[in-house]
C-alpha cells in the first residue's frame, strides 16, 4: 500500500487524500458511479478510457484531475500534471454536462430533432460556443472528449 490511502467510493473510483473536501470531485465521482450502475455502455466507454482530465470551476475556485486508467479513475483535489483534456467553467456549466443529451443511436452528443432533449442540447452548446465553457484538447483528443461525455452523461435518449 503507498504512502497516502484513496478513500474508495467504489471498487473502480478512488478519491485521493483531501479530494473527499472538493465539492466538485464528491460530485464526479457519484456521478460516475451511477452512471456505471445504470447504463451498460458507460462500462463499455469506461473501461477504453486511459487519460487525465481536469475540470476547473474559476467561479469556486474549484479543480479536479480524473485520472482514468483502462476501469479504475482516481480523482484528486487540484491540478496534477498535465491533462490531456481540460474542460473550464463556471460550476453550473460545468454540471450541465451531465445533462448533456446522447443520441439513441451509438450515444453520440448529436442534436436530438425536436423536444426538451433539443433545448438541453443547444443550451449547452450555446455556451460551449460563448465561452462558458473551455475544452481544451477538444480537437487534439476528439474520441477521449466524446467517451467522457458518455461516462458523465445523464441525459439518454430511450
Amino acid at each position: 500500500m503507498g504512502l497516502f490511502p484513496l478513500v474508495v467510493v467504489n471498487a473502480n473510483i478512488g478519491h485521493a487524500p483531501g479530494a473527499e473536501d472538493n465539492p466538485l470531485a464528491v460530485w464526479l465521482g457519484d456521478l460516475v458511479q451511477l452512471n456505471l450502475a445504470q447504463h451498460d455502455p458507460v462500462t463499455r466507454d469506461f473501461y477504453a478510457l486511459r487519460a487525465a482530465v481536469a475540470v476547473v470551476a474559476p467561479d469556486r475556485r474549484l479543480q479536479v484531475t480524473m485520472r482514468f486508467d483502462h476501469g479504475y479513475l482516481t480523482i484528486h483535489d487540484g491540478m496534477i500534471g498535465i491533462p490531456d483534456v481540460t474542460f473550464c467553467g463556471d460550476y453550473d456549466v460545468l454540471m450541465a454536462i451531465a445533462r448533456f443529451p446522447l443520441t439513441r443511436l451509438g450515444h453520440w452528443p448529436l442534436p436530438p430533432l425536436t423536444g426538451g432533449r433539443f433545448r438541453a442540447w443547444r443550451r449547452t452548446m450555446s455556451d460551449l460556443l460563448s465561452g462558458g465553457l473551455k475544452i481544451y484538447g477538444l480537437t487534439s483528443h476528439p474520441r477521449l472528449v466524446v467517451r467522457l461525455l458518455r461516462v458523465l452523461s445523464r441525459n439518454r435518449a430511450v
